[in-house]
C-alpha cells in the first residue's frame, strides 16, 4: 500500500533502456501522478538527462527504480533491504535486535515510523510485530517514497520470512507533522523516529546526492507532543550518542562509548517514563528494560 501526497518538483521520469510496454506505461502513470516531466529514453544517457534537470527518476524492470542525482550522476538512490537482511536473520536465530529491545516490540503490536529512509528500521519492524500487526511508514519526499514503496513490493530475497515482512509495510508519503495530526490518540503502541539519514549520519556514496530530496524536516516540540498522542505505550528516538535531541524533548540522554543511542519516553496510565539505551550498531541494549530475544 501507497499513499501520496505529492507536490511539484523538477524531476524527470524516464524508463532504463529497454523497457517494455509495461514499464513505459507505469512511467508516464507516475509522472503524471507526481507532477513531473515523462520523456521516453530511447539513446540518451542519464548524464544527458541531468543536463536539463536535478534529478531523474527512472523506472526499472521487476519494481528496480532508481533516482539520479547531481551533475554525473554516478551514484543513484535505489532499494534494497541491506542491513534489515541480517538483522531479520538475527532475530530468527533468537538474538537481539537494538530497535526490537527498546521498543519492546511484540506480536500483533502496532508501529509507526516517522522517518521511513531506507526502511530498514520499518522491515525489521515489521517481521517483530508479525502479520498480527502493522507497520506504517512515512516518508515526505514523493520520490524516495515511491522508490522504497516499489523496492518493498517488488524486491526479492531468498528469505521468505523477509519478503514478507516487507510486503506488510504500508508507506505514506506526507509531512510526518501532518500525518501526526491527522490520526487518532493512541492509533499505534510505538511511534519511531530516526532523522539520522537526513541528518548526516550515513555517509554512503549513494546517499549523499540524495540528501537535497530528503526532505528534513526537524523535530519540533509540536511533533514530539503529537507523537505523543498517537502512541499507546511509547515514543522511540534514535540520535547519535551526544545528540542534544534526548535532553531538549525529554528522552533522558545517558552518554557512553557507543554509536547509537535509542531514547524512550513511555506512555504508561497517561503518565510518561523515561529511559534510554545506549547501543553499538547492532549490539543488545543493556538495561533492566529490555526484552531479550
Amino acid at each position: 500500500m501507497y499513499t501520496v501526497d505529492m507536490k511539484p518538483y523538477q524531476v524527470i521520469v524516464t524508463t532504463s533502456r529497454y523497457p517494455t510496454l509495461e514499464m513505459q506505461t507505469r512511467a508516464s502513470q507516475l509522472a503524471e501522478r507526481l507532477q513531473c516531466s515523462y520523456e521516453t529514453r530511447y539513446r540518451k544517457t542519464i548524464t544527458a538527462f541531468l543536463q536539463k534537470t536535478e534529478t531523474v527518476y527512472m523506472v526499472g524492470k521487476d519494481g528496480r527504480d532508481r533516482l539520479y542525482a547531481g551533475e554525473e550522476g554516478d551514484h543513484p538512490f535505489f532499494f534494497h533491504p541491506s542491513m534489515a537482511k541480517i538483522r531479520v536473520q538475527r532475530l530468527m536465530d533468537a538474538e537481539a535486535d537494538p530497535l526490537v529491545a527498546v521498543a519492546q516490540l511484540q506480536p500483533g503490536d502496532a508501529f509507526l515510523d516517522m522517518t521511513l529512509g531506507f526502511g530498514a528500521d520499518s522491515i525489521v519492524a515489521s517481521y517483530a510485530v508479525t502479520a498480527d500487526g502493522w507497520v506504517t511508514a512515512v516518508e515526505k519526499s514523493p520520490y524516495i517514497a515511491e522508490v522504497v514503496a516499489r523496492g518493498l513490493r517488488c524486491h526479492q530475497e531468498d528469505l521468505p520470512a523477509l519478503n514478507k515482512a516487507m510486503r506488510r509495510i504500508s508507506v505514506v508519503q506526507q509531512d510526518h507533522f501532518a500525518y501526526l495530526q491527522s490520526v487518532p490518540e493512541n492509533s499505534f503502541d510505538v511511534v519511531y523516529f530516526d532523522p539520522m539519514f537526513t541528518q548526516g549520519r550515513s555517509r554512503s556514496a549513494h546517499v549523499e546526492p540524495l540528501r537535497a530530496l530528503a526532505h528534513t524536516g526537524s523535530l519540533t516540540e509540536a511533533v514530539i507532543r503529537e507523537a505523543k498522542k498517537a502512541a499507546k505505550r511509547s515514543v522511540v528516538l534514535k540520535a547519535e550518542r551526544d545528540s542534544h535531541l534526548f535532553e531538549r524533548f525529554g528522552f533522558h540522554n545517558v552518554k557512553k562509548h557507543r554509536t547509537v543511542s535509542y531514547g524512550t519516553i513511555q506512555m504508561e496510565g497517561g503518565q510518561e517514563g523515561e529511559k534510554t539505551g545506549n547501543c553499538g550498531r547492532w549490539t543488545h541494549c543493556g538495561g533492566k528494560n529490555d526484552n531479550r530475544h
